[in-house]
């Protein structure tokens, strides 16, 4: 183990388990996000992490919580991130790892975006990936008809344990 810096008040220290890898890693270490970075500097987005120490003004967690964590620095085995950024979770899980990303995207996109209320008719494409797999199940919790869209009969049977009323698989 390496020494550690003194923590911020606002920060906590996380160990981390899990990384996910998606799109805006790639283009962040691309340098599309941030142009002019270069090497050597931190990367990764999300994590399924412990928390192993908290600043002094952090009140929702404490050390040895399970968190899933968005920063730019997942992808080392410890990170230090604003408590803000961290949400507890149930269990230390690589199926966490969706939670911010795919669950947050979906959540947005149908309630601030589309606007979504109830008892109406949601089409999802690629209903069978992760943000759509999420907006299906958050359509379908909100009392809505949900239409999936997806590209093989593998895909489609997920959809409809997905909850989706209609399947549509563009490649039949």
């Amino acid at each position: 183990e390496g020494s550690f810096r003194d923590i911020k008040n606002n920060e906590v220290l996380l160990q981390n388990y899990w990384v996910g890898i998606n799109a805006s890693d790639i283009n962040y270490t691309a340098g599309h996000y941030r142009p002019g970075l270069a090497p050597p500097f931190d990367a990764g987005f999300e994590s399924v992490s412990r928390v192993m120490k908290c600043g002094k003004d952090v009140k929702h967690l404490k050390e040895g919580d399970t968190v899933v964590a968005t920063s730019f620095s997942a992808f080392g085995d410890y990170q230090y991130v604003k408590a803000s950024r961290c949400v507890p979770v149930s269990e230390l899980n690589p199926r966490m790892i969706p939670l911010l990303v795919s669950g947050l995207t979906a959540s947005l996109a149908l309630e601030k975006v589309g606007q979504m209320t109830s008892n109406e008719t949601v089409l999802v494409t690629a209903a069978a990936g992760g943000t759509g797999s999420f907006a299906v199940q958050l359509a379908k919790l909100n009392g809505n008809h949900v239409i999936g869209t997806c590209s093989s009969e593998e895909k489609a049977k997920l959809l409809k344990k997905l909850g989706c009323d209609r399947v549509i698989n563009y490649r039949e």
